[in-house]
């Protein structure tokens, strides 16, 4: 037998619910309204965030591109009319003839040294990793934890006077001193990588060793009195005795195929939060006036 008992309780809840909704005043009505279509700025920004990333990994995929033509690519002569890195593109073998001035080398670190790309009988290969991370040569007495970037001003050929500022490689702790190093200072052909500079930290830099913590061009350049001209010296430009070349390693990360996934995906959640609970009220408030008009015509 069919019973009025459901359809009773709903019209008494919708009743009580139209009552409550009478007697709050216009002024919670209209903050609620507020609220409610203020919280839609947190779908839209997160579905702007996606389609910001879309084109961010576009650009990237470009960038990547021309990173992996020129790194193969011959090195070409450093323009004469360049006094400054940010006039060379970016990731371009540079060839510079000239030599060194010792007397004013700088490091950079502590640094690790990178040795993945040297060969098994290839300078840099007597160095070993001994536990833990320390490095061993056979002609020093103890192990490195770490090593230093040496960086000295280097002289230019075809430019007498004029120097520029060179990343020679990695040497252990204890070979900071070029001293102990004479083999390795000689006039040399660079072939180097112009890389963006970084954001630093900044040490009290005391001499005999000029300390910094990463490539700060235009303060190494004011302290070493050279141009603004900053190279990394590839590894084939090592030389027996001296830094290990070829320390810069350009890694461009591509991850923004997960960025647009979790944009989209607060996109979505948020939608489902703010929106569904909109049309519930808009659904509520209509039904109430209408089993208002109903009433009055009863």
């Amino acid at each position: 037998m069919f019973s009025l008992k459901p359809i009773r309780l709903a019209y008494a809840f919708t009743s009580c619910r139209h009552s409550y909704h009478s007697m709050l005043p216009t002024s919670s009505k209209k903050r609620r309204t507020w609220v409610t279509y203020s919280l839609l700025v947190l779908p839209a920004t997160a579905f702007a965030l996606g389609y910001w990333q879309i084109h961010r990994r576009r650009w990237k995929i470009d960038l990547i591109g021309k990173l992996n033509a020129r790194i193969p690519a011959k090195p070409i002569q450093l323009p004469k009319n360049v006094d400054s890195s940010i006039q060379l593109p970016e990731f371009t073998h540079i060839s510079v003839r000239g030599c060194f001035d010792h007397s004013r080398e700088v490091v950079i670190g502590p640094r690790s040294l990178i040795e993945d790309f040297i060969p098994s009988k290839g300078y840099g290969s007597e160095w070993v990793v001994r536990s833990p991370n320390k490095y061993m040569q056979a002609n020093m007495a103890r192990p490195s934890a770490s090593g230093y970037f040496i960086v000295t001003p280097f002289f230019l050929e075809d430019r007498p006077g004029t120097s520029i500022l060179v990343n020679r490689g990695w040497v252990p702790y204890g070979a900071r001193d070029p001293t102990i190093r004479p083999n390795g200072q000689a006039p040399i052909r660079i072939f180097g990588s112009k890389i963006q500079p970084l954001t630093c930290l900044d040490y009290e830099n005391q001499n005999p060793h000029i300390r910094y913590s990463c490539r700060q061009i235009d303060q190494m350049s004011n302290d070493l009195k050279t141009l603004p001209i900053f190279l990394d010296a590839d590894y084939e430009s090592s030389t027996v005795g001296g830094p290990i070349g070829g320390q810069t390693r350009v890694v461009l990360r591509n991850e923004h195929a997960s960025y647009i996934f979790t944009c989209f995906d607060w996109w979505y959640a948020l939608y489902k939060s703010v929106f569904r609970p909109m049309k519930y009220l808009q659904f509520g408030e209509l039904r109430q006036q209408r089993v208002g008009t109903n009433r009055s015509f009863t």
